[in-house]
């Protein structure tokens, strides 16, 4: 059997099948540590719940939690009874009065000055389900 002779010489590849290898080879090994993400993800997860026992377990981290729960909750409540208050207010000083102002209707006559069509024609189109204007 004849032996196989592989000449290795960098020199005699084009610049573009460089840049192929290149990409392919850095596709792949992107790929290949993309696979390894669910093994990362369980370590730092590991590594998550032994951080978080001794954080909130061990140094009583949950006080501190519970602490801020209850400012929290009174936070809120202030803003609440403010903004309740103020609504209750402005209901009280504006709530019973009406100043909008309205549009009159708009008359056939001011319809037909601004379609350029006869007042009577205006007034069969209003009562038409639909119209179809010629092109």
């Amino acid at each position: 059997m004849p032996e196989i002779e592989i000449i290795n010489n960098t020199k005699l590849k084009s610049f573009l099948r460089n840049v192929s290898e290149w990409s392919f080879t850095t596709l792949v090994w992107a790929l290949w540590l993309y696979l390894f993400f669910p093994l990362l993800n369980i370590i730092l997860w590991l590594l998550g719940i032994h951080f978080f026992y001794v954080e909130v377990i061990e140094k009583a981290g949950y006080l501190q939690l519970l602490n801020l729960f209850t400012k929290m909750g009174w936070s809120i409540l202030v803003v609440f009874a403010v903004l309740r208050f103020w609504g209750y207010y402005n209901y009280l000083r504006f709530g019973k009065k009406d100043r909008r102002k309205f549009v009159s209707s708009t008359t056939a006559e001011q319809l037909s000055g601004l379609f350029n069509l006869p007042p009577e024609q205006i007034v069969e189109l209003q009562s038409k389900k639909e119209v179809t204007w010629p092109l």
